[in-house]
This record gives structure tokens, C-alpha cells and sequence, in this order.
């Protein structure tokens, strides 16, 4: 290999790592129907405001799946849905008793699976409510989740494709 062949795949090599760094937390969307307590310190995000911008991005720590939460309501004989965003709910906190003292101790579960499903009410008048999680960042933009993986899968495939045709053309 020649020396400006080295840089290039030096160069792509490190494009990947950086690329693979800073993608390692998982970003959801994030949306509410109500406004936060005015005492929180969290930024207002109101899924009837929501329009895919950087305001209702955020990290998720504590999750692997993202999670969207639709539920419809009749009002007047006029069904009202409504939409929440999320990262979904995995962190797992417990007491140990470790060293001869109790610590908080938090681990992430894996309760999910991908998809959507109804919830089922057991005879109760309330909403109809279909919870779906995904996994990839930003995943739970689409109006339908159950689409989405056929997207990210595709990317993934285009990325591949690439990265595989500049490291021959190298040669």
C-alpha cells in the first residue's frame, strides 16, 4: 500500500469511530400532552406543538428502545387521538446490601419487545390505547413504527454498500 492509500483508510477509520462514538446513546423523540410543573427544569415539548425538530430530541441514558404511545378517546361521538414520544422505561432501581450497607443499585431491563400492541382495558371504559417500540435512534418519529425498521435496515444497508466501495476502490 502506498502512503496516500494508508491516509485514506486511516481517515475512513477514524470517520467510522467517531461516527460509532457518537452515536452510542440512543436519541428518542420526546413529546407530552401537558406543559411541565413550572418548578421542573424541563424544557416544554407539547406533542400538539411536535414538528421533528432538535427541541423534542433527547438522550436516553437509561433505554435501548423508544417508545409512542397513541390512545383515542370519543368525545360527542368525535374520537380525539392523542400522541406521547418517549424514551421507553427500562431502568430498573433496587437496594443491595453491599459492604455491610444498603446502596441504591439500578440496572436496564428488557421488557419489550418491537412493535406495537393494544393494550387490553379487561372490560373498562377508557382508551384505546396502542403502545410500539423501536429500536435505532430516532425511530419513534413515524406516524405508523411498525414501517420504520424496513428504513433504518435500508440506511444501514446504503451505509455498508459505501463504506465497502471506498475501502476496494482503495486497492
Amino acid at each position: 500500500m502506498t502512503t496516500k492509500s494508508t491516509t485514506r483508510v486511516l481517515t475512513v477509520i477514524l470517520v467510522i469511530i467517531q461516527y460509532i462514538s457518537i452515536s452510542s446513546a440512543l436519541q428518542c423523540y420526546k413529546c407530552t400532552i401537558l406543559p411541565p410543573s413550572h418548578f421542573s427544569n424541563e424544557t416544554e415539548r407539547l406533542c400538539s406543538q411536535f414538528d421533528y425538530s432538535n427541541k423534542y430530541i433527547v438522550d436516553c441514558p437509561f433505554s435501548t428502545i423508544c417508545m409512542k404511545k397513541s390512545f383515542e378517546v370519543e368525545l360527542s361521538g368525535q374520537p380525539i387521538i392523542r400522541e406521547l414520544r418517549d424514551c421507553a422505561s427500562q431502568k430498573y432501581k433496587y437496594q443491595a446490601y453491599v459492604h455491610g450497607k444498603w446502596q441504591t443499585q439500578s440496572s436496564i431491563e428488557e421488557p419489550y419487545t418491537e412493535g406495537c400492541e393494544f393494550v387490553d382495558d379487561k372490560g373498562a371504559r377508557s382508551a384505546k390505547t396502542k403502545y410500539c417500540y423501536c429500536r435505532g435512534h430516532l425511530c419513534n418519529a413515524a406516524s405508523n413504527l411498525e414501517e420504520t425498521s424496513y428504513h433504518v435496515d435500508t440506511i444501514c444497508v446504503i451505509f455498508v454498500y459505501n463504506a465497502l466501495k471506498l475501502f476496494y476502490s482503495l486497492r
